[in-house]
Protein backbone atom coordinates (compact mmCIF):
# COMPACT_ATOMS: atom_id res chain seq x y z
CA UNK A 1 0.00 0.00 0.00
CA UNK A 2 2.95 2.30 0.58
CA UNK A 3 3.85 2.11 -3.10
CA UNK A 4 0.30 3.08 -4.07
CA UNK A 5 0.30 5.99 -1.63
CA UNK A 6 3.49 7.35 -3.14
CA UNK A 7 2.24 6.70 -6.67
CA UNK A 8 -0.97 8.69 -6.25
CA UNK A 9 0.79 11.52 -4.40
CA UNK A 10 3.31 11.78 -7.22
CA UNK A 11 0.54 11.63 -9.80
CA UNK A 12 -1.41 14.41 -8.08
CA UNK A 13 1.63 16.69 -7.80
CA UNK A 14 2.72 16.02 -11.38
CA UNK A 15 -0.70 16.68 -12.92
CA UNK A 16 -1.18 19.78 -10.75
CA UNK A 17 2.08 21.26 -12.04
CA UNK A 18 1.27 20.24 -15.62
CA UNK A 19 -2.16 21.91 -15.30
CA UNK A 20 -0.62 25.30 -14.58
CA UNK A 21 2.01 24.88 -17.28
CA UNK A 22 -0.74 23.99 -19.74
CA UNK A 23 -2.88 26.90 -18.59
CA UNK A 24 -0.02 29.35 -19.05
CA UNK A 25 0.92 27.83 -22.40
CA UNK A 26 -2.65 28.02 -23.74
CA UNK A 27 -3.15 31.57 -22.47
CA UNK A 28 -5.84 30.46 -19.99
CA UNK A 29 -8.31 30.38 -22.89
CA UNK A 30 -8.92 26.61 -23.01
CA UNK A 31 -12.16 25.90 -21.19
CA UNK A 32 -11.66 22.15 -20.97
CA UNK A 33 -7.97 21.31 -20.61
CA UNK A 34 -6.99 23.31 -17.53
CA UNK A 35 -10.06 22.48 -15.39
CA UNK A 36 -9.92 18.80 -16.33
CA UNK A 37 -6.24 18.61 -15.47
CA UNK A 38 -7.04 20.19 -12.09
CA UNK A 39 -9.79 17.61 -11.56
CA UNK A 40 -7.37 14.82 -12.44
CA UNK A 41 -4.88 16.18 -9.92
CA UNK A 42 -7.67 16.34 -7.35
CA UNK A 43 -8.52 12.70 -8.04
CA UNK A 44 -4.88 11.74 -7.45
CA UNK A 45 -4.85 13.69 -4.18
CA UNK A 46 -8.15 12.13 -3.05
CA UNK A 47 -6.84 8.61 -3.69
CA UNK A 48 -3.60 9.48 -1.89
CA UNK A 49 -5.56 10.79 1.11
CA UNK A 50 -7.88 7.78 1.19
CA UNK A 51 -5.07 5.23 0.98
CA UNK A 52 -3.08 7.10 3.63
CA UNK A 53 -6.07 7.04 6.01
CA UNK A 54 -6.77 3.36 5.33
CA UNK A 55 -3.11 2.42 5.85
CA UNK A 56 -3.25 3.75 9.42
CA UNK A 57 -5.93 1.20 10.37
CA UNK A 58 -4.46 -1.86 8.65
CA UNK A 59 -1.45 -4.03 9.23
CA UNK A 60 1.43 -4.10 6.81
CA UNK A 61 0.33 -5.80 3.61
CA UNK A 62 2.27 -8.61 1.96
CA UNK A 63 3.19 -6.36 -0.93
CA UNK A 64 4.95 -3.93 1.45
CA UNK A 65 7.23 -6.60 2.90
CA UNK A 66 10.63 -6.34 1.15
CA UNK A 67 11.45 -9.94 2.09
CA UNK A 68 8.05 -11.28 1.08
CA UNK A 69 7.51 -14.02 -1.46
CA UNK A 70 4.83 -14.35 -4.11
CA UNK A 71 3.14 -17.25 -2.33
CA UNK A 72 2.49 -15.07 0.73
CA UNK A 73 -0.13 -13.20 -1.32
CA UNK A 74 -1.91 -16.41 -2.36
CA UNK A 75 -5.49 -16.90 -1.34
CA UNK A 76 -9.06 -16.20 -2.28
CA UNK A 77 -9.55 -12.78 -3.87
CA UNK A 78 -13.31 -13.06 -4.16
CA UNK A 79 -16.03 -15.03 -5.83
CA UNK A 80 -16.55 -14.65 -9.53
CA UNK A 81 -18.03 -16.64 -12.35
CA UNK A 82 -15.65 -17.02 -15.29
CA UNK A 83 -18.38 -18.75 -17.33
CA UNK A 84 -20.80 -15.84 -17.04
CA UNK A 85 -22.20 -14.12 -20.14
CA UNK A 86 -23.89 -11.31 -18.20
CA UNK A 87 -20.87 -8.94 -18.17
CA UNK A 88 -20.55 -9.21 -21.95
CA UNK A 89 -24.14 -8.13 -22.47
CA UNK A 90 -23.74 -5.38 -19.90
CA UNK A 91 -20.65 -4.15 -21.72
CA UNK A 92 -22.52 -4.01 -25.03
CA UNK A 93 -25.39 -2.20 -23.32
CA UNK A 94 -22.98 0.33 -21.80
CA UNK A 95 -21.33 0.88 -25.19
CA UNK A 96 -24.77 1.42 -26.70
CA UNK A 97 -25.63 3.87 -23.88
CA UNK A 98 -22.46 5.91 -24.48
CA UNK A 99 -23.23 5.84 -28.18
CA UNK A 100 -26.67 7.15 -27.28
CA UNK A 101 -25.18 10.06 -25.36
CA UNK A 102 -23.37 11.07 -28.52
CA UNK A 103 -26.41 10.66 -30.78
CA UNK A 104 -29.54 11.57 -28.85
CA UNK A 105 -31.19 11.04 -25.48
CA UNK A 106 -33.81 8.60 -26.75
CA UNK A 107 -31.03 6.20 -27.82
CA UNK A 108 -29.52 6.46 -24.35
CA UNK A 109 -32.84 5.65 -22.68
CA UNK A 110 -33.38 2.79 -25.12
CA UNK A 111 -30.00 1.34 -24.07
CA UNK A 112 -30.99 1.43 -20.40
CA UNK A 113 -33.55 -1.34 -20.95
CA UNK A 114 -31.06 -4.12 -21.83
CA UNK A 115 -28.60 -2.58 -19.37
CA UNK A 116 -31.02 -3.07 -16.48
CA UNK A 117 -31.77 -6.58 -17.71
CA UNK A 118 -28.10 -7.59 -17.82
CA UNK A 119 -27.17 -5.99 -14.51
CA UNK A 120 -30.10 -7.73 -12.82
CA UNK A 121 -29.06 -11.04 -14.33
CA UNK A 122 -25.48 -10.57 -13.18
CA UNK A 123 -26.54 -9.70 -9.63
CA UNK A 124 -28.95 -12.62 -9.41
CA UNK A 125 -26.65 -15.12 -11.10
CA UNK A 126 -25.74 -17.01 -7.94
CA UNK A 127 -29.35 -17.16 -6.72
CA UNK A 128 -30.48 -19.65 -9.35
CA UNK A 129 -30.05 -23.28 -10.30
CA UNK A 130 -26.92 -25.05 -9.12
CA UNK A 131 -25.40 -21.99 -7.41
CA UNK A 132 -28.41 -21.00 -5.30
CA UNK A 133 -27.73 -20.10 -1.68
Amino acid sequence: MKANIGLFLGLGIFVFIVAFIYGFWSGWSDMAGFPLLLLTAGMGFMLWFYLRMVAKNHDVLDGDNPEGEIEHMAGNYGEFAPWSWWPLGLGFSAAFAFFGLAIDWWVFFLALIPGLFFITGWVMEFNRKRYAH
